[in-house]
């Protein structure tokens, strides 16, 4: 399967990750208003940003998919997030990528600038994860891991109709890691 160097929704542009696309990932994760739930907290050298947009652009060179860079169709040039899915996400521990792999699953995520928030970018970029997952790669689950304590993470993807399938024990200040999880049977029935 080959895909496109990028794909359209209603409003976004979804970008397979290039280096050009470096100072944005590295904005965007350096922000710490978009790490309050991230235990490891903000990024703080360009390094890091790099070595996460390698290993995006590994997998793309794997599988030919992953995460993408986001922008609004009316400013293609000006990337607002990061998100999409991957089996082989760089943090979540090693457990996480073993049940992926074991589960023929994906990982969601997404991270948008602030002043993006509360627009429903996240929600349209996931709905295009989703089907990209369930119709064009033919997965059978999706999962989505965040905090107990970030509503807002939890309520996106509740509205995606994922449902919380397992909470770990509360092993920060931040509380007990949640899982979301969605399969293939349940997006099939959402859709139709």
């Amino acid at each position: 399967m080959t895909l496109k160097e990028e794909t359209l929704t209603n409003r976004l542009i979804l970008y397979r990750p290039k280096g050009e696309h470096l100072s944005a990932v590295y904005e965007i994760h350096a922000d710490p208003r978009t790490n309050v739930f991230n235990p490891r907290g903000a990024i703080d050298e360009v390094g890091e940003a790099s070595a996460m947009l390698a290993h995006w652009q590994s997998e793309w060179e794997e599988k030919q998919w992953g995460y993408w860079t986001i922008a609004l169709n009316t400013a293609p040039d000006r990337i607002i997030g990061v998100g999409g899915i991957s089996s082989r996400p760089r943090f979540g521990g090693h457990d996480l990528v073993e049940r992926l792999h074991r589960q023929q699953a994906a990982n969601l995520y997404f991270r948008l600038r602030p002043e993006v928030w509360g627009s429903g970018y996240a929600n349209e970029m996931a709905n295009a994860a989703l089907n990209l997952a369930f119709q064009q790669i033919g997965l059978q689950a999706v999962l989505g891991l965040t905090r107990e304590t970030n509503t807002s993470s939890r309520r996106a993807l509740e509205r995606l109709g994922m449902t919380m399938v397992e909470t770990g024990s509360p092993d920060h200040e931040l509380g007990a890691q949640v899982v979301y999880a969605i399969d293939a049977a349940t997006y099939s029935k959402q859709t139709s």
